[in-house]
């Protein structure tokens, strides 16, 4: 998979998350235990009113950023075990195999194929 690739699953999981989180109302439902009619978060039967906002909208972004750790830690240990394709010889040609394909299309003449076949073994 392509970066581009995991980013879209891990946008797609976690958008899918917070909408579970944000329209499913939780346990108890979209009103809580007292249902919409309830004083809500609150200490003793007082609102906290934009507090309780700020901490909501505060709990949230630490669930987004815990997750997105866990998401990148995961997509980091998968880059580092998977081996990288992008090196050289990555395709199982090596430079000396592309140099004896030139020389059989007739691309380089034999003193070239030589020198250049040295200058691969001085490597």
């Amino acid at each position: 998979m392509q970066g581009r690739d995991v980013a879209i699953i891990v946008g797609a999981i976690v958008l899918v998350i917070l909408l579970l989180g944000v329209l499913g109302g939780g346990m108890m439902g979209f009103g809580g235990m007292m249902g919409w009619g309830g004083t809500g978060y609150g200490f003793g039967g007082y609102s906290l009113g934009w507090w309780g906002v700020l901490m909501g909208i505060l709990m949230l972004l630490f669930w987004v950023l815990i997750i997105g750790g866990i998401v990148w830690l995961v997509v980091w240990l998968i880059q580092q075990v998977r081996p990288a394709a992008a090196g050289p010889g990555a395709s199982g040609t090596s430079a000396l195999d592309i140099l004896r394909e030139r020389y059989a299309r007739g691309e380089i003449t034999r003193e070239q194929y030589d020198q250049m076949r040295r200058d691969l073994d001085a490597r």
